[in-house]
This record gives structure tokens, sequence and C-alpha cells, in this order.
């Protein structure tokens, strides 16, 4: 794998995609470990923050690394 011919998009996509997951995952613990709340309620929570996570970082890393 050339990790010199990425694109910018490849670039913003992967790192989007690795920080919305990890913070899926922290906002899953955090709120059933911390808050106990019920686990399937938690995971919902969890996959929402990512997703949400990834749709506002993706447009704004791909400005930066389009630079």
């Amino acid at each position: 794998m050339d990790l010199e011919s990425w694109k910018p998009d490849d670039n913003a996509r992967r790192l989007a995609t690795l920080i919305g997951s990890f913070g899926g995952v922290f906002a899953f613990v955090a709120l059933w470990m911390g808050l106990s709340l019920n686990p399937f309620l938690a995971l919902l929570c969890g996959v929402v923050i990512g997703l949400v996570l990834f749709a506002l970082l993706r447009p704004l890393l791909r400005a930066v690394f389009g630079r």
C-alpha cells in the first residue's frame, strides 16, 4: 500500500472514521458504565454520536487536507 498515493478525501474519510468510531465507543462506555444507562440504549446513543461525529468531521478534515 502506497501511503503517498492517498488523496485528501481518502485521508479525511479514514481519519473521520477513526475519530467517529472511537468517539462512539467512548460515548457507549461512558453512558453505560458512568450513567448506568440500559446497555442497548447506550449502544444506540453511541452509534448515533459516532455517526454525527463522522458527518461533522469529514467535510472539515477534507478542507484541512485539501490545501
